[in-house]
């Protein structure tokens, strides 16, 4: 598929969500009964596959943050394993990654790097954030059951026709809880600030009876989305060579990457540097050095990035708490684009210098992770080498004892 064709696809699915196919409270039981006869059949048939290849392509869309990737790899499944804790092995590859299962070890082929990792023994968790398994027949095999069996989950189903081949449409909408990657019931935790409804959507194929397209959306942000699709689906597959399952058949091609660089410690001096910042009247440029006297935060981010998003307004609350006379916020984008700059500058009007260009940094600082933050003192030093995200108290209090600091908050 094309993402020119699942655009077309998603825009279809999104508009049943418009003409509200969602139930609602005291809708007719034979509607969800209907539903249910449908997710029923849908179960059988996945749980009576042995093997399946399949083409994926998953799509995620979070306007608010200016975020659309698409992913799409070739996934194979053998659910014929019952010697390993996950039940099932797997690879699945695109042109930049390839990923193994073999029931004893997981391991990736970082092909842009030549670089493989490995991790021996795995446990199923390892799993639930995994690309390729994230809403995939692995996914469906524990999801359908769970609504089958809910009692309080009302569904909706709409026909629909795409490509000359025609679908059911089940809609729903879970309360207070949501879906995770590979399928299980998660419940959204006390610090969730979001719409706690979340309405899905499932496409049918009807002649063949398995999932063409799951959606996840989001009650209070209708443009965003996530939305997995299945083509080319193979019931009975040619296997992968046999050596393709071993991590030795890959070691003369590829190396284990390179032993990550501590982060840079507390108690260092970093060299200066020159960083562009950016302003909608023009791009400037500030140095480190120019800012010794005051107390600085560096506060390292990608937009692919939720806690990086979330922060953003707290980092204008720090600036605005201790003030620009003796405290200096500069955050350091380390890879979007200028476009991507602007648009986050636009959205949150920082009170602080927003850079970008930081890349090199990351490999010097050894940055671990987003968010990341280093605070320096009035002579330079470094005072504070966070690799736990943003954590908006312990920055504080590192900043107002910081030696020879007289800054105080106003809470």
């Amino acid at each position: 598929m094309t993402s020119t064709q699942l655009y077309k696809l998603v825009l279809t699915t999104l508009l049943l969500f418009s003409l509200g196919v969602f139930g609602v409270r005291g809708q007719k039981e034979d509607s969800s009964s209907a539903c249910k006869k449908i997710l029923a059949a849908v179960s059988k048939k996945i749980n009576s596959i042995q093997r399946v290849r399949y083409h994926c392509t998953r799509e995620s869309v979070y306007s608010g943050e200016n975020y659309h990737t698409i992913y799409s790899p070739e996934v194979y499944i053998d659910f014929t394993s019952n010697k390993n804790v996950a039940g099932y092995q797997f690879q699945a590859h695109d042109e930049s990654y390839f990923s193994c299962y073999n029931g004893v070890q997981y391991f990736g082929l970082n092909k842009e790097k030549r670089t493989i990792d490995i991790e021996q023994k795995p446990k199923a968790v390892s799993f639930e954030s995994l690309s390729p398994l994230y809403f995939s027949f692995i996914s469906m095999r524990t999801m359908i059951p769970l609504l089958l069996n809910s009692k309080d989950i009302l569904f909706h189903m709409n026909d629909t026709v795409f490509n000359n081949e025609k679908y059911y449409a089940i809609s729903f909408e879970l309360h207070n809880r949501y879906f995770g990657g590979l399928g299980k019931l998660e419940s959204f935790t006390k610090d969730y600030t979001g719409n706690k409804t979340k309405p899905y959507v499932l496409i049918v194929n009807k002649k063949s009876i398995l999932p063409y397209q799951f959606v996840a959306k989001f009650k209070d942000r209708p443009s965003d989305f996530i939305a997995v699709s299945f083509t080319n689906i193979d019931l009975s597959p040619k296997a992968p060579e046999v050596n393709s399952w071993f991590y030795s058949t890959y070691t003369n091609e590829y190396r284990p990457p390179a032993p990550a660089k501590p982060m840079i410690a507390v108690g260092a001096v970093p060299d200066n540097w020159v960083l562009p910042f950016y302003d909608p009247k023009r791009i400037d440029s500030v140095s480190l050095y120019q800012y010794r006297g005051k107390i600085v935060m560096l506060d390292f981010w990608i937009k692919s990035c939720g806690p990086c998003m979330a922060s953003f307004p707290h980092l204008k609350e720090l600036q605005q708490k201790f003030g620009p006379d003796k405290f200096q916020l500069l955050s350091i984008n380390t890879e979007d684009g200028i476009d991507d700059i602007s648009f986050f500058f636009k959205k949150h009007s920082p009170n602080y210098k927003m850079l970008f260009g930081g890349d090199k940094l990351v490999e010097a600082y050894g940055i671990p992770a987003f968010p990341s933050i280093i605070i320096l003192d009035q002579s330079g030093k470094i005072i504070y080498s966070g690799r736990n995200g943003f954590d908006q108290h312990a920055i504080e209090e590192v900043i107002k004892t910081a030696p020879g600091s007289t800054l105080k908050t106003d809470s």
